[in-house]
């Protein structure tokens, strides 16, 4: 009886404690200019700072030789950029300018460092999450970004933010990127990466996508399990204490007759799908009349940092506008890597692995699908076939490509040939490529034991095609 009370008292104590330390995290005032305030605790800016976080990178290296990764590499060059960049958001003593395209092709040229995000995300979103007090006019000057330029060459600092078109230049020489300097000339020396070029420099065409000309090392072979199918029933009722923040003694349990568990509490709701999905359904009880991103963006943050099966891969690869009720909010949406390399789900049906619907302070919906990777032994087991690059599937696929052109951009059968007659085609479907990036893909047709496929991803239009990256075949498009 005595070790029960501990217990209970115990039990209470924590509860107790995150209740204070949730309501110091996450409770921000109103208005504008205080709404921002840095978040006392450091992980909770942490995880924030690590849930909004590049899917590649390019450096550039000088006369024409650049290299992509995807993810933070060995060297921690994200960590080391994300400093910098928080500098140049917080300093007093920038000074700015809109450059134009040409310059800033130029500049690509030069050693430097190119982030791209998967969304263009707020810089102001972007200064308070790397811990700035007070972001300085970059933020009105580009509000949004998705790519940031910072030059390694041998003049003064220099930055580039970029959105679309529009390209702001800002200047600071007392911002120092000795350490990133230092670590383009480990990895320059290293020679341990694989060239790329521009479609500009290969094609001769109005188009600066990066693709490899070769690929010097085959990807990991991976095979992944689902991790909600496969829990027994204890290990659903721990997840559902979980998620509720109580005795399961207190949560109601329900087994459907086709195997799936839906656990209730309140107005809350947790369904465990046999499909191997999780569904967890929290009713908004205050209204919501306006929508705050950078709050969300933390009570996603927190949410996950508590909730989630795994975190240390996810990134954030959408953002998007919802209302339910009169209720406005945002549904984020999640990917994750394996080995820095992202992971695309081939099911539909669900979309991305993890979905969240949240309004401000409130997390109303969320949906995971947890896929874990399987070890397979102490060090990954390396694929023995040679890798095709992007040249190699671009010239394999070249007439599907061409005829999904035609299809998407409405050239009809008869005017095909009246077509290829005035338009020089090749340049024409190459410049049309906005990205290739190298991704696995998930079939998602098995819950254990399921292996991806690594593919080359190209995007053009409004299209996705992925190529496997050993036979070139088409594996899925979209």
């Amino acid at each position: 009886m005595k070790e029960r009370l501990k217990s209970i008292l115990l039990f209470f104590l924590v509860v107790m404690s995150l209740y204070f330390a949730q309501r110091l995290w996450i409770r921000l005032p109103e208005s504008l200019a205080e709404r921002f305030e840095p978040m006392s605790d450091s992980y909770t800016t942490y995880a924030l700072s690590d849930m909004i976080s590049p899917y590649k990178y390019i450096i550039n290296f000088g006369n024409k030789n650049h290299t992509l990764f995807y993810g933070d590499n060995k060297y921690s060059v994200w960590d080391d950029s994300r400093e910098i960049l928080s500098q140049v958001l917080g300093s007093d003593n920038i000074i700015t300018e809109e450059i134009t395209r040409e310059q800033y092709l130029d500049l690509k040229e030069e050693r430097s460092l190119v982030i791209y995000f998967p969304e263009e995300i707020s810089t102001y979103i972007l200064a308070k999450t790397w811990g700035v007090n007070n972001p300085n006019n970059i933020t009105d000057a580009i509000p949004n970004t998705n790519e940031m330029y910072i030059y390694l060459g041998t003049e003064d600092p220099f930055f580039v933010f970029i959105l679309n078109e529009k390209y702001l230049a800002v200047y600071d020489q007392e911002i120092d990127t000795t350490l990133l300097k230092e670590k383009l000339v480990t990895i320059d020396k290293s020679n341990n990466y694989d060239r790329y070029h521009t479609m500009r420099e290969a094609y001769q065409i109005d188009n600066d996508v990066y693709i490899p000309n070769r690929i010097e090392n085959s990807l990991p072979i991976v095979y992944v399990s689902n991790e909600i199918s496969t829990l027994n029933d204890e290990e659903k009722r721990e997840l559902a204490k979980k998620f509720f923040d109580e005795d399961i003694d207190y949560v109601r349990e329900i087994v459907e007759s086709n195997g799936s568990t839906i656990y209730l509490y309140s107005n809350k709701s947790l369904k465990l799908n046999i499909n191997g999905t999780l569904e967890y359904f929290h009713a908004i009880e205050d209204k919501v009349p306006e929508r705050n991103l950078y709050i969300s963006l933390v009570s996603a943050a927190e949410f996950i940092k508590d909730k989630s099966l795994s975190q240390d891969t996810m990134y954030l690869s959408s953002i998007e506008d919802i209302e339910s009720g009169g209720n406005l909010g945002y549904r984020l949406r999640f990917r994750y890597r394996v080995g820095n390399i992202p992971v695309i789900l081939g099911n539909r049906e669900f979309g991305d692995y993890i979905q969240i619907d949240v309004y401000n302070y409130h997390i109303r919906n969320y949906k995971l699908l947890a896929r874990g990777e399987m070890k397979l032994g102490l060090n990954a087991i390396i694929d023995s076939r040679s890798m095709l690059s992007s040249f190699d599937i671009l010239d394999k696929n070249y007439e599907f490509l061409v005829n999904e052109y035609l299809y998407y951009a409405g050239k009809t059968k008869e005017s095909y040939e009246n077509y290829l007659r005035n338009v020089d085609l090749r340049d024409e479907v190459l410049s049309a490529v906005d990205d290739v990036s190298l991704s696995y893909y998930d079939p998602y047709l098995k819950d254990k034991e399921e292996r991806l496929i690594g593919v080359w991803v190209i995007s053009a239009g409004n299209r996705l095609y992925g190529f496997n990256i050993y036979t070139g075949d088409l594996v899925f498009e979209r």
